[in-house]
């Protein structure tokens, strides 16, 4: 638990340069905007790519298959809260896609797979893999919908086209057709994937230091929004997969560790993209991010 606490104190450390940074003014909105860019479109299908492969091998297909399914299963139950949470919940106008993609998409890559190699070991992080991936299939797609209803310029049919969402389908052509990357260009896309994580968080820092501190407190519903976010939803995966997995099955115990994750930074990029409510994301990012510094390892031990 050691291990996972360092791990993500790192990343609010990384975040924190960010805020530093844009309150010293060596970063601006521009930098920010010409940053999100930068992991969108080159980092992170990057990082997607050569992913897949890290744990080559670790699974069989018939394993993959059945991870997938649950991975698969974890995301139609995190839909599900959503929409009771935008329901139930008296939000102004606009915002009921921008809870819905919080409550939908945590951070899997970004954190997900340093904290699940700091928890289960390297052996595991094959499943947040497989997770990103359906990640990135719907976060692209669905997930750009959610954040531009009522949004900013709207969802259009071209969002669904997108450099990370064509490199997750890359990633699966590539493993099930058995094809192996040149070492020049795998290594090229490793460096740069690895670039993905540390900008993220500088991003989302940068955004955090171009409010009023008063902003980030304002809106009572986030509290409500972190507690099913950080607790609601990962007891949930906890219960739902307890009925069909046992206690000691690695992939279910990784698939609760995920559920718990922060909201996915992805959010504040895909939100100055294509012009969605930076503000409220950023809230849920913060808040998610530094109050799971606490909740992941208690929730891990508590339950496991």
């Amino acid at each position: 638990m050691t291990a996972v606490i360092i791990q993500m104190a790192a990343l609010f450390v990384m975040m924190l340069v960010g805020y530093i940074a844009r309150r010293a003014r060596a970063l601006d909105d521009d930098a920010g905007k010409c940053l999100s860019a930068v992991v969108v479109n080159i980092t992170l299908p990057a990082q997607i790519i050569t992913s897949f492969s890290l744990e080559d091998g670790a699974l069989t297909n018939a394993e993959i298959g059945r991870t997938f399914l649950f991975a698969a299963g974890l995301y139609v139950l995190m839909i599900l809260v959503g929409m009771i949470f935008v329901r139930v919940m008296p939000l102004p106008p606009g915002q009921a896609g921008t809870y819905q993609f919080m409550l939908v998409f945590g951070n899997v890559g970004f954190m997900g797979f340093p904290v699940i190699s700091a928890i289960f070991g390297t052996g595991a992080l094959v499943y947040a893999v497989i997770l990103n991936i359906i990640f990135n299939l719907l976060v692209y797609s669905y997930g750009v919908r959610l954040l531009t209803r009522g949004q900013g310029n709207g969802f259009e049919l071209r969002h669904l086209i997108n450099p990370p969402l064509v490199a997750a389908v890359l990633a699966l052509l590539i493993h099930f057709l058995g094809l192996a990357l040149p070492e020049v260009l795998r290594s090229a896309l490793v460096t740069l994937g690895d670039a993905t994580t540390p900008l993220a968080m500088i991003i989302l820092g940068c955004t955090i230091g171009g409010m009023a501190l008063r902003e980030l407190f304002e809106e009572w519903r986030i509290y409500v929004f972190v507690a099913v976010c950080l607790l609601a939803e990962p007891l949930l995966v906890r219960l739902a997969f307890g009925a069909l997995l046992p206690p000691d099955d690695i992939m279910g115990q990784v698939m609760v560790a995920l559920a718990a994750m922060p909201v996915a930074t992805n959010a504040t990029m895909l939100s100055i993209q294509y012009g969605g409510n930076i503000k409220l994301v950023s809230q849920g990012i913060f808040f998610t991010t530094v109050l799971s510094l606490a909740t992941t390892p208690l929730l891990m031990w508590l339950l496991y």
